[in-house]
């Protein structure tokens, strides 16, 4: 079977943007979107300036981060080696734009659902050659079979010096450019003092680098097309309810199998978790492109992507929470016991298992490494011991679950803020896309929600407040401060993390 592959002859490209002209009308690609195009930069000053090319199209990577995270198992790998997309499956998650570390993923605005450079497969397979190959009046795009060693691709791979767009991922590209420039090829080099978009001036992305006016030559961009967020609000408030949802039903089992039988833990615990899991599922359906999809990922399930795991967890979350509130109308303790038991690895897992989604998103270096796991545990136990101290102001409770649940929130807050200090201002960044990420977090647009929100309202007010109440028996007129800052700090970073994660430019 062959294996399709590019190679790119830099030297020769002229910038004249044919191939993505050809592509949009091979395609019927919309206006505002693109499969291909061409980013240009510019470094040096007259009379020794420089004006660099690069064309941009999917890699069809041999180990294709998208494929792994799609949850309906919508993009696929063909015998050829392309990665394609079947349109019918696709619910419209945009996990598979988190995904690419190559910006090639994007939602067409008349499907609504994701979209991919293909290499033109449907002309491949009639023995024709990619439209932007056609078209390209320098013939600096050579198109082939990578495993026939007669073929021109073949042939200049074994011989040539290359480089291909982040090798660092691993996820073994099939685009192979010649003559790359370091500032054409790494796009958080160049820096990008602003771009037009359709309607007037779009702003550079808030975590690129900044012109140096010191440094008049270095390279910046020119040209390029706006850059795609995949995930926003929809999920910082999935974060923030099922942080809720997950902490609440966990400590309600721990308060009940320790031995408070009050309607706290009987009843308010699974309430407020049912609740908030609905919410989670409601906002996640909101988000699809296609909600009216949703049930693909529980009918065509990938179980390499977290995300179509995920789901199956809150479905079982869900379901626990509500045989429990269901049991203590009932009056059957011995049930909730068992529900207890089982709330356990379920609430973990329910609550664990989006730091390894987030993680699949290899395009964004914020969001790797398992910290991120263990952070979304300690939130959601912060989150869980802040509502069930909320509900605790309506029922009566003995005083020594307040003290387990304000001794629980301070614990989890402090384990929080010890990330936060260690991620963003001590722990060196191992990527220049991660200390750019860092970089509007500390100093740029998301620092006052930083330092007042995210360290402030979310770390240390809820531990000053908690020594207040340490110090005083644990009064509902500290602990309900306590906890309505803690969820408004949460809240706060939970925002910086999904969208300064995605700040940084990735082509």
């Amino acid at each position: 079977m062959p294996n399709y592959g590019f190679v790119i002859d830099l030297k020769k490209c002229i910038g004249c943007h044919a191939c993505t002209i050809a592509c949009k009308a091979e395609h019927d690609i919309p206006v505002g979107v693109n499969r291909c195009w061409v980013k240009t930069v510019e470094k040096g000053r007259f009379p020794d300036a420089q004006r660099l090319f690069l064309p941009v199209l999917c890699n069809q990577c041999a180990d294709a981060p998208c494929m792994k995270i799609c949850p309906t198992s919508a993009l696929f790998r063909r015998h050829d080696g392309i990665v394609d997309l079947h349109g019918d499956s696709c619910i419209g998650c945009k996990a598979c734009m988190a995904a690419c570390p190559y910006d090639q993923l994007f939602i067409d605005p008349n499907t609504r659902t994701a979209e991919k450079c293909n290499f033109c497969a449907n002309r491949v397979e009639n023995q024709l050659e990619p439209a932007c190959v056609s078209v390209c009046p320098t013939e600096c795009r050579i198109f082939g079979d990578m495993d026939d060693p007669t073929t021109e691709v073949a042939q200049i791979v074994q011989r040539e010096a290359f480089t291909v767009r982040k090798p660092e991922k691993g996820t073994g590209p099939k685009v192979f450019y010649l003559s790359a420039d370091d500032s054409i090829i790494q796009p958080e080099i160049a820096s990008r003092p602003f771009m037009f978009k359709e309607g007037g001036v779009h702003l550079r992305p808030l975590g690129s680098k900044e012109p140096d006016p010191q440094s008049p030559g270095d390279p910046r961009v020119d040209y390029d097309v706006p850059h795609k967020k995949a995930w926003g609000i929809d999920l910082v408030l999935y974060l923030l309810t099922k942080g809720i949802s997950t902490g609440a039903l966990f400590l309600g089992a721990v308060l009940w199998l320790m031995g408070d039988r009050s309607a706290l833990s009987g009843f308010a615990a699974p309430l407020v978790a049912s609740i908030f899991s609905a919410l989670t599922a409601a906002v996640l359906v909101m988000d699809l492109e296609r909600p009216e999809r949703f049930y693909y990922i529980l009918t065509r399930p990938n179980w390499n992507s977290w995300m179509a795991r995920g789901a199956f967890i809150l479905t079982a979350h869900g379901v626990v929470g509500g045989l429990w509130v269901l049991a203590w109308l009932l009056g059957a303790p011995a049930l909730i016991t068992l529900l207890a038991v089982l709330t356990l690895p379920i609430a973990l897992a329910a609550t664990g298992y989006t730091g390894l989604l987030f993680a699949q998103g290899l395009a964004r270096d914020l969001w790797q490494g398992p910290h991120a796991t263990i952070d979304l545990i300690a939130q959601a136990a912060m989150e869980g011991a802040a509502a069930l101290l909320i509900a605790a102001a309506f029922t009566t409770v003995d005083p020594w679950v307040l003290r387990v649940l304000g001794w629980t929130l301070a614990g989890a807050t402090s384990l929080h803020l010890m990330i936060l200090v260690a991620e963003n201002l001590l722990a060196p960044s191992p990527t220049l896309h991660h200390e750019l990420a860092v970089r509007a977090i500390r100093h740029g647009a998301y620092a006052r929600m930083f330092w007042v929100g995210a360290l402030g309202l979310g770390g240390l007010a809820p531990l000053a407040l908690f020594a207040v109440a340490a110090t005083t028996g644990f009064s509902m007129t500290t602990l309900i401060p306590m906890a309505v800052v803690t969820l408004a700090g949460s809240l706060a970073w939970e925002y910086i993390w999904v969208e300064a994660g995605q700040c940084v430019p990735i082509s």
